[in-house]
């Protein structure tokens, strides 16, 4: 029993978190294929005339096309943001503000623009803050003549927020990810944050996932459990964690946009990673297995001994089988547990951290911190940033 009582403290204090993941890269267009902000305001009036509430989508058909799957109402509730200047206060005022704005060639730069977010069952929810793009060749600008405000990019009629800073003004983390690799696997979820002495609110901020041309923000929903929040990594470097991200990565680079202050001497922001090699779930003991007190309170009670001495042997033999199956199938619960972590932790890598002096200067001109899959890839001379697989275990099983 010492031996059992022993084993499953130890399963107890060296339990570990699971981060999970959503996929679903995100950034849907409003409505592709409009020609002119005065077709977009005909097509609104169009469907404000069957609902005036605005909550009908433009064109269902092009939504199953493309992904344009814009109501008016989701036009109204961006531009309140973005232009604030236009003073729209109800739906009936789009297609009237639309009619005002002026087509210009598009400027040179990067900006950030809205897109439409699927939420699930069909439905979208209208971001401002989303997608980081250039504009296309030949696409255009449809700018508020009053403000000079820059409203849409004419290619999806999405809303445009704002400028994204010059590149000077930004640093990047570069990583890697692998699909049916045959030493490593597929990675099946790639998990970022930032620790840091303040929150983050900078226009650099984005993720350029592998095969993607634009930047896009971090979602911090796509890592909706509650244990998805870098506590342990965080706690060890004494900062708090300010922003994160997950999603299910395609094979190849990925980028991680961040202001260029995190590569200033002593800066206390450090951006961590960590990959995921497994879907499973991180295995729960029941409720009575979580506490030695708890459990022992499931335990066959021991007779007492009483004035009769043949009933109470009796009664102990009895007790006796009940109690040896009971233990034995307590070790058996917390041995399967002790195989399905040790499945869990194999599939999950330790967290690298990128810090100040890890970023270097590149051709282009940004600072870049390059974090390779594998410590054998790291070039002579560059930082020894990889990711790395179970190095935490092996450091606690020296000590």
């Amino acid at each position: 029993m010492k031996k059992f009582i022993g084993m499953f403290a130890a399963l107890i204090l060296g339990a570990v978190t699971i981060f999970a993941v959503n996929a679903a890269p995100v950034g849907n267009p409003f409505l592709k294929g409009v020609n002119s902000p005065s077709e977009l305001a005909g097509k609104i009036e169009a469907s404000l005339a069957k609902d005036p509430k605005g909550t009908t989508m433009l064109d269902a058909a092009r939504c199953k096309k493309d992904g344009s799957c814009a109501r008016p109402l989701d036009y109204l509730m961006t531009l309140q943001q973005s232009d604030p200047d236009a003073r729209l206060t109800d739906v009936a005022q789009v297609p009237v503000f639309l009619r005002t704005l002026r087509v210009t060639d598009a400027p040179m730069g990067e900006y950030w623009i809205s897109c439409l977010k699927p939420t699930g069952k069909g439905a979208y929810e209208p971001v401002l803050h989303c997608l980081s793009r250039s504009f296309k060749p030949g696409e255009k600008a449809w700018v508020n003549p009053k403000s000079g405000r820059i409203v849409f990019a004419s290619d999806c009629t999405n809303p445009i927020e704002k400028p994204v800073p010059p590149k000077q003004a930004c640093a990047e983390v570069r990583f890697f990810t692998k699909k049916d690799d045959p030493q490593y696997g597929t990675d099946t979820a790639v998990r970022f944050a930032i620790v840091g002495p303040a929150d983050v609110k900078d226009d650099c901020i984005g993720v350029k996932r592998a095969g993607e041309e634009d930047f896009e923000r971090w979602w911090t929903d796509e890592c909706k459990n509650v244990h998805c929040e870098f506590a342990a990594p965080a706690a060890v470097v004494g900062q708090k964690v300010r922003l994160i991200g997950s999603y299910i990565p395609a094979p190849g680079k990925h980028v991680l946009r961040v202001p260029v202050s995190f590569t200033q001497k002593g800066s206390l922001y450090r951006v961590l990673i960590c990959l995921d090699r497994t879907t499973m779930a991180w295995p729960e003991l029941p409720k009575e297995y979580r506490s030695l007190e708890a459990l022992l309170a499931t335990a066959p009670r021991r007779p007492v001994r009483g004035d009769d001495p043949v009933a109470y042997l009796a009664a102990y033999g009895e007790w006796r089988i009940t109690y040896i199956e009971w233990r034995n199938s307590a070790i058996a619960k917390i041995n399967d547990y002790a195989k399905k972590r040790e499945q869990w932790i194999v599939g999950h890598s330790d967290t690298i951290g990128v810090r100040w002096h890890d970023y270097q200067p590149s051709k282009s001109g940004i600072k870049t911190a390059t974090v390779y899959y594998d410590k054998a890839e790291i070039p002579s001379g560059e930082p020894q940033l990889y990711i790395p697989w179970g190095e935490w275990e092996k450091m606690q099983k020296v000590r």
